[in-house]
């Protein structure tokens, strides 16, 4: 692994504060990390919160975004964000660039929501770094009513505040979205 020589640097922004070239480099990047199946609906979902955004030197090489979701366990509706657009480009992997960004992820959700959940396939790296996968069951509430569903694949991952309420193995319900429910 070659030695860093530029400054490393995160920035944290709102979708609304960032320009339309930055959009159009993130879209690029994650293009390049996930392949064809970031989507229209993928690229939808990581917009409307905060992003994460790891660069080395001008190089976006990193990135991940919290949004805003409707979740609910019971009949409490729950402050929650929901981890999008997980990614580091592979040159750039194994160097701790995706680990600093769930870490600064993580720090947002312990400090201000209730819970924390995002739908992944690599569990072990995310559950070194605290994260657990969802024990109870999951549902996405439609216009017909709860369904049990969860995500496409992978499983549903989450992160709660030290005093927490929420119940890591009861019921947990989202809002029916485009694509990937979770």
């Amino acid at each position: 692994m070659a030695r860093l020589t530029e400054p490393v640097t995160v920035q944290v922004r709102h979708t609304e504060e960032l320009s339309e070239k930055e959009l159009h480099e993130l879209r690029k990047m994650l293009v390049e990390v996930f392949g064809a199946r970031y989507d229209d609906n993928a690229w939808d979902h990581c917009l409307g919160g905060i992003h994460y955004l790891l660069r080395y030197g001008d190089k976006l090489v990193a990135h991940g975004a919290l949004v805003p979701r409707y979740m609910r366990q019971g009949d409490r509706v729950l402050r929650g964000m929901y981890g999008e657009s997980m990614a580091t480009l592979d040159d750039w992997c194994h160097r701790g660039f995706g680990s600093t960004i769930v870490a600064m992820a993580t720090a947002e959700i312990r400090l201000n929501y209730d819970i924390g959940v995002f739908a992944a396939s690599k569990y072990s790296f995310y559950e070194r770094l605290g994260w657990d996968k969802w024990r109870g069951q999951t549902f996405v509430e439609t216009e017909h009513g709860i369904e049990a569903r969860g995500p496409d694949r992978g499983a549903v991952m989450f992160r709660l505040p030290r005093h927490s309420t929420v119940d890591p193995d009861g019921d947990l319900i989202t809002n029916l979205r485009s694509g990937d429910p979770w």
